[in-house]
Order: C-alpha cells, then sequence, then structure tokens
C-alpha cells in the first residue's frame, strides 16, 4: 500500500470516530469507546509550551520549551518540570535553550535534556538528588543542524541528528543516530546510522536506500530495538544491536508524520500520558490496554494532525482513538493503576 492511500484510510479513520465516546462529558476530547480522556496537569505563565515528557520511579519529567529560539539565537531558557504521580508540581530547572530532548537514564536516573535542535546544539544532565545541572559541549555538526530526541538501551545513550543539511538531490548523506560518550564534559559522538543507509522494508521485505530527512523522537520497542521516527519521512526505523557488529535496519512506512511512539509492553492497566503544546496541557488517557499494542502520535503539522492512534505494524495502518489536540508533542505509557 503506498503512503497516499495510508494518508487516506487515516482520514476515514478520522471521520469515523463519535463526536465523544461512551463515558460521554467525563472525557475532555473525543474518544473512541472504551477510552477515558482527562486532564492530567497545565502549564502556568512560567513555563508553557510543553513537548517531551518523561517517567522516572513513579514521577513525570516535561520539558516546556516557553517562547524560545530553536538555535538558541535568544538567549533564553526552557523550564524541565517535575511532577509527581497526581500531576503535583514538585520542582522546576532552567534548561538553555530550546528544550526537544528530555530523557532519563534507568541506570544511574541522571535527567538529560537536550536544546536548540535546530543547530547550535546543547545538552545538560540534572542529578535528581542534589539538583546540580551540569553542562556539556558539542563540536560543530557534521551535519549541520542539532540534536533532538534521546534513548538509552543496553547500557548506551543514542541521540537524534535533527535538521540536516541535504545534498543537491535531497538525501541526508550524514549520520542521523549517534551513541554518545563524554570525556569530561565533551559530547563524543559516534555514528549509528547513516541518513543514506540501508535497511529491511518490513512490509515488502526488500532492501531498501533510507533518506532520514528528519531525524525526531526516539524508543525503545517490547523486542529491545531502538526506533527511530523519521518525521517528515514518515517512517519508523527500526535498529537491532545498535552501535554492535550484529546491528541490522529495517523501517516501516506509516503514511504520515508521526511525533513519540510507546509500546505496552505488558501491563493492562495503566494509562497513556500525551502532551498537547499549544493548549499548554497534559492529558491523561484510561483503558484497557493490551500489551503488545503499539500507540504513536501526529504533529500539528502532518497531513492528518494531532491524534493519537494504534499502529499495525504489519500494514503500516495508524486507528485514531483520541482527537482533538491542537499540538501532539508527548506520548508515555505509565503502568499501572490508573488515576481514578
Amino acid at each position: 500500500m503506498n503512503t497516499k492511500s495510508l494518508g487516506c484510510m487515516l482520514g476515514l479513520f478520522l471521520v469515523s470516530i463519535p463526536l465523544f465516546a461512551s463515558e460521554g462529558a467525563e472525557n475532555a476530547l473525543p474518544a473512541l469507546p472504551g477510552y477515558s480522556v482527562k486532564v492530567w496537569a497545565k502549564g502556568t505563565s512560567d513555563f508553557t509550551n510543553p513537548d517531551s515528557i518523561e517517567l522516572d520511579r513513579g514521577h513525570i519529567w516535561v520539558g516546556y520549551q516557553n517562547v524560545t529560539s530553536k538555535t538558541g539565537g535568544d538567549g533564553k531558557f526552557s523550564t524541565v518540570v517535575e511532577y509527581d504521580s497526581d500531576g503535583r508540581l514538585l520542582r522546576t530547572f532552567a534548561v538553555p535553550g530550546h528544550c526537544d530532548g528530555l530523557r532519563i537514564d534507568p541506570a544511574t536516573h541522571t535527567v538529560w535534556a537536550s536544546s536548540k535542535e535546530d543547530g547550535n546544539p546543547g545538552l545538560v544532565s540534572i542529578d535528581q538528588t542534589s539538583g546540580k545541572i551540569t553542562t556539556y559541549s558539542f563540536d560543530p555538526t557534521v551535519h549541520g543542524g542539532g540534536f533532538d530526541d534521546m534513548a538509552f538501551l543496553n547500557g548506551k545513550m543514542f541521540i537524534a541528528a535533527s535538521n540536516p543539511n541535504l545534498d543537491a538531490n535531497g538525501v541526508n548523506v550524514f549520520p542521523a543516530v549517534d551513541e554518545v560518550t563524554f570525556i569530561g564534559t565533551k559530547v563524543v559522538l559516534t555514528p549509528v546510522l547513516m541518513g543514506n543507509g540501508s535497511a529491511i522494508d518490513t512490509m515488502s521485505g526488500t532492501v531498501v536506500a533510507l533518506n532520514e530527512v528528519d531525524p525526531d523522537s526516539m524508543s525503545v520497542d517490547a523486542s529491545g530495538n531502538l526506533v527511530l521516527v523519521n518525521q517528515a519521512g514518515s517512517e519508523l526505523v527500526f535498529i537491532a544491536n545498535p552501535g554492535s557488529a550484529s546491528q541490522s535496519v529495517s523501517r516501516t512506512l506509516v503514511g504520515t508524520q508521526l511525533e513519540d511512539t510507546v509500546w505496552i509492553k505488558s501491563a493492562a492497566r495503566g494509562r497513556l500520558l500525551v502532551v498537547d503544546g499549544k493548549t499548554n496541557t497534559i492529558y491523561s488517557v484510561t483503558a484497557k490496554f493490551a500489551p503488545g499494542t503499539i500507540y504513536t502520535e501526529t504533529p500539528d503539522d502532518s497531513g492528518v494532525s494531532s491524534f493519537v492512534g494504534t499502529l499495525d505494524p504489519a500494514t503500516g495502518i495508524i486507528k485514531p482513538v483520541v482527537i482533538g489536540f491542537s499540538k501532539a508533542t508527548g506520548l508515555i505509557f505509565v503502568a499501572g493503576g490508573d488515576d481514578d
């Protein structure tokens, strides 16, 4: 099935969603029956435009971009906010620049925030115990842009090389994903996936040439693969054993731009937390979540914009389950009891 037909099917799914699910007025946004949506937390006049969201030991961390330049030219700061499990504000941290990536190392519980994803990239760490912020520096980027989302897998840190320069044929010939190590506070990058590397197409089974024109969100799937969203390229790229001699790469076309993508790995109870950047709101979506289900979201500039849906990896088709967001940006799954 080609990309155009997938986009048409997404449109049909959206039209078929009822105005509200069976929960009626309890839903803060239109949702399919079986899904309940409510406001979990909101920004304030002091921190606005939430984007990334992360979970660590029951606490939720959100990167608020405020009104900041994507290249840092204005000298302004984003705000990283720590909440408890019920959405009560605990602490805030000022991060230089436009914070677009926010991840927590599961081994050390260090909070990492990347910024200025279009150029002049920045990276800071936050020690959760002391609250100390450490700033790290990059060499000039080989791809010309900045760095976006991060992921941790098998004790390694990976980062997406965003806003790459393209060659005369519109191809990204630079690293799209790098492994991150450090010499003191200097960031050392080792390429893991090239923007024009090869991959197995999951639908046809053939080898294809990638073109990672827009490396964006990153996550880890239920099989332990590193997953990159090529946002403008409307695809998911799966990297098995990243950075090793046995690394292999596959890709799935999805027919529309995506933001964050999460896998329900085991728990059937829990909630999705969905960030809406334009309304300064974080929503809680509860349902009976089936293990193995993949949830994803689309940005406001996607062909079919600002919804959360389930992804069929065999076909790349996305079925919306909640619509009505103004700008869906961050997405995580919190296993365990819901917030009723």
